[in-house]
C-alpha cells in the first residue's frame, strides 16, 4: 500500500504536468497566430490565420486533456498496483506469524513441580537429556531480564531492590516472552517451579499459556524431613552431602555445617506452604496432571516420568 507521502508526492506530478500542458497549449496559440500574420501579407493569408488558429487551439486544448487523462489512469493504476502489492505483502505477513504461532503451538510444554528434597532437580536433567527440552525457571528468566536490562527485567528489578515479592502478573509477563522465543517454539519447554501459587495459576490460564503434562513428584513429608534434616555443608569446597546418602569423608566431618534451612522446623514449615499452593494449582491443570511416586530408586522415578511424557 502506498505511503501517504508517495500518493502526495504522485498527484503533485500530475497536477504539475497538468499546469505545464496548459501553459504550453495557451502559448503556442498566439505565437502561431503571430507567425502567420507576419509571414502573409495578404488579407486572405491573414483571414486564413485567423481562422486557423482557433482550431489549432482546439486541438492543443484537446491533446492536453487527453495527456492529463492518460496520466490520471496511468497513477490509478500505479496506486491500485501498488495496493494490491501491499495487499500481498501484508498477507504474507500475517501468514508467517501465523506460522510461527502454529509452531509454538506444536512444541511440548511440560511443567514439573514437587517439594523441597523431591528429587525435581535430577529428574530436570534427565528430562532435558531424553526429550531435549529447554529447561528453564522463573529465577533464570528474572535474572535474564534484569541483566539484560529489559523493560519487564527493569520493573521486575524496582520489586526486587525493594526486598519485595514480584506481582505474578508480571512474572506471567515475563514467562510469556521467554516461552516465545524461537528455542523454545523448536523444542518444547521444560518449566520448573512455576507456578508457585494459585493466583499465578490463575493468571498463566487466562493468559492462554496451555500445559501439555503437568508432572507432580510426591514424597511423604517424613521421608523430606529426614532428606533434609541429613545435609551438611562444607564452608570450604561449597560441598553438600547427607548424612545417610551421601556420606562425607570422615576427615572433614567435624567442619561441615548444619544450615539453619535444614533444621526440621524450617523444614516442616516449608512443606505446610508448599501443600497449601499446590492444592490451590491442581485445580487449573487436572486434566493434565501425572503424580509420580519420588520414593523408589531415582532411576525408577525417571522411568515413570518418561513414561509419563511419551
Amino acid at each position: 500500500m502506498a505511503s501517504p507521502r508517495k500518493s502526495s508526492q504522485l498527484l503533485g506530478l500530475v497536477a504539475a504536468v497538468s499546469m505545464a500542458s496548459s501553459l504550453c497549449f495557451g502559448f503556442v496559440t498566439p505565437v502561431l497566430r503571430a507567425t502567420s500574420v507576419f509571414k502573409s501579407g495578404m488579407g486572405e493569408q491573414q483571414q486564413v490565420a485567423v481562422e486557423t488558429t482557433p482550431d489549432v487551439s482546439r486541438a492543443g486544448r484537446e491533446t492536453g486533456a487527453s495527456m492529463v487523462g492518460m496520466l490520471f489512469l496511468l497513477a490509478a493504476g500505479a496506486g491500485s498496483l501498488s495496493a494490491r502489492r501491499g495487499a500481498a505483502l501484508q498477507g504474507s505477513r500475517q501468514q508467517s506469524v501465523q506460522a510461527v504461532v502454529r509452531q509454538a503451538a506444536k512444541a511440548p510444554l511440560v511443567v514439573i513441580a514437587g517439594p523441597p528434597a523431591a528429587g525435581k532437580g535430577t529428574q530436570c536433567e534427565k528430562i532435558k537429556e531424553k526429550f531435549g527440552y529447554v529447561h528453564i525457571s522463573t529465577g533464570d528468566i528474572l535474572r535474564a531480564n534484569v541483566k539484560e536490562g529489559t523493560e519487564l527485567g527493569k520493573k521486575a528489578e524496582e520489586y526486587m531492590t525493594a526486598g519485595k515479592l514480584v506481582p505474578s502478573e508480571l512474572i506471567v509477563d515475563l514467562v510469556k516472552d521467554r516461552l516465545a522465543k524461537p528455542d523454545i517454539a523448536e523444542k518444547g519447554c521444560l518449566l520448573d517451579g512455576f507456578p508457585r501459587a494459585p493466583d499465578q495459576a490463575k493468571a498463566m490460564t487466562e493468559a492462554g499459556i496451555e500445559v501439555d503434562k503437568f508432572i507432580l513428584i510426591e514424597v511423604p513429608d517424613d521421608i523430606l524431613v529426614e532428606r533434609g534434616c541429613g545435609r551438611r555443608l562444607d564452608p570450604e569446597t561449597g560441598e553438600i552431602y547427607h548424612l545417610k546418602f551421601k556420606p562425607p569423608p570422615v576427615e572433614i566431618v567435624d567442619r561441615l555445617v548444619h544450615r539453619s534451612d535444614d533444621q526440621e522446623e524450617s523444614i516442616r514449615n516449608r512443606l505446610a506452604i508448599y501443600h497449601e499452593q499446590v492444592n490451590g494449582i491442581l485445580p487449573f491443570f487436572e486434566s493434565v496432571v501425572c503424580k509420580i511416586d519420588g520414593l523408589p530408586k531415582p532411576a525408577e522415578v525417571t522411568e515413570k516420568v518418561f513414561a509419563a511424557l511419551e
